[in-house]
């Protein structure tokens, strides 16, 4: 009786908690990454985070567009040397293609951002303006507890990045990086949650 009554709820679970067309959520997702590089007696240790509350919408029933407001920072400590730390504020634009129509749907995604910041670099110096361009290709997951209550969670793939360094009196520094490192991906993970606002008509 106890393995009908689980098989019953998984199969409800299974089939009614898909988003269609015309859907509208509110939400936010976040990450963070950390790390550390040795080279002889030199160690940095470097850490990230981003947070990005986010609206968006079902244009059909397996893709989805969104827009997040993003706020982002960085911090590197060169041990026995100095640290830099990083703060941006900007927007990204997404959109991911879902596949299947069951509570459980991977994924894929593509996302393109545009950061704003400044960068302190302690002890001393002057802070410098930084502004970013990012795009990235993920994969991930979605999954719906509850008709209106999703989780998302997805793993950077594909990765481009622009960074544009300011700092007076000196030219721009202009760093570009493309491929499947940290440098492209920024947070290789992240995990959002959804509250559908508006549900779209439900297929009969």
């Amino acid at each position: 009786m106890k393995k009908l009554i689980l098989a019953s709820i998984l199969l409800f679970g299974a089939t009614a908690y898909s988003q269609t067309k015309g859907s509208w959520y509110l939400g936010g997702s976040a990450g963070f990454s950390m790390g550390t590089t040795t080279q002889g007696n030199t160690t940095v240790k470097r850490s990230s985070w981003s947070a990005s509350p986010e609206v968006g919408t079902f244009l059909t029933d397996h893709i989805q567009l969104g827009l997040g407001i993003t706020s982002s920072g960085t911090y590197s400590d060169f041990i026995s040397l100095n640290s830099v730390r990083t703060l941006q504020f900007g927007g990204t634009v997404y959109s991911r293609y879902l596949f299947g129509d069951k509570a459980f749907r991977p994924f894929l995604g593509v996302s393109a951002g545009y950061l704003y910041g400044e960068s302190r670099t302690s002890p001393g110096n002057n802070p410098s303006n930084v502004g970013t361009i990012n795009a990235s290709l993920s994969a991930g997951f979605a999954y719906y507890v509850t008709p209106r209550i999703g989780i998302f969670g997805s793993v950077g793939v594909l990765g481009y990045t622009n960074v544009r360094t300011q700092v007076t009196g000196v030219p721009d520094l202009i760093t570009n990086d493309f491929g499947f490192n940290a440098n492209t991906l920024g947070n290789r993970f992240t995990i959002g949650m959804y509250y559908t606002i508006c549900q779209g008509k439900l297929k009969e």
